[in-house]
């Protein structure tokens, strides 16, 4: 009776030798991957932002901390000087009122595309800090965003007692405008493109 190569248990096969091999490199693989984790330190800190270069453009916590101050000491005694204190940074006021206890304020972006929203919005602060320092008596301050048409597209509200704290010195400049700040809210509309399928 003939027998086939594999029958042979003195012959090594192609099989087992292969199979060997793989067992082999395995084990290689496992020390190697073993080494790689240790080469390179766990990550402690998060977040890693003193890692990131500085970009070209002005931090947010700056705006903050330099046109809040500029109008808080700005000398602000009632709604009517805010407004025109506004006017002098090409913040056009179109209407200030207030509202029960509410004092409301709709203006015009001058420099939207030059400084951005956050520099206005600060100034906005700052001159409020300094209302409400001269006694003005509100609950809070709300400010509709106007644009160019001028239709509403956002709005930001101060609330008085943090206009209060920053005044005590209990709240700093970027502190004051990050709580400002978190009350933005803005619309946005999909952009729309009439062309017909023929063109």
């Amino acid at each position: 009776m003939d027998r086939s190569p594999s029958d042979d248990p003195g012959r090594t096969t192609r099989w087992r030798f292969l199979r060997a091999g793989g067992v082999a490199a395995l084990a290689a693989t496992a020390g190697c991957i073993e080494e790689m984790g240790t080469e390179f330190p766990k990550n402690r800190t998060w977040p890693t932002a003193e890692y990131v270069p500085a970009l070209p453009v002005e931090e947010r916590s700056a705006v903050l901390e330099e046109s809040i101050p500029e109008l808080a000491s700005a000398d602000v005694v009632d709604p009517d000087g805010f407004a025109s204190t506004l006017d002098e940074y090409d913040l056009v006021v179109e209407s200030i009122e207030r509202e029960r206890d509410v004092l409301t304020i709709e203006y015009v972006e001058g420099n939207r595309y030059r400084e951005g929203t956050l520099h206005d919005v600060a100034l906005i602060a700052g001159g409020y800090a300094a209302l409400v320092d001269a006694g003005y008596d509100a609950v809070a301050l709300g400010a509709t965003i106007l644009d160019d048409a001028p239709a509403s597209y956002g709005s930001v509200t101060v609330e008085t007692p943090w206009a209060e704290r920053y005044n005590d010195g209990e709240l700093t400049a970027a502190e004051y405008g990050e709580l400002v700040v978190t009350t933005i809210e803005s619309q946005r509309y999909e952009s729309r493109v009439d062309v017909s399928p023929d063109e």
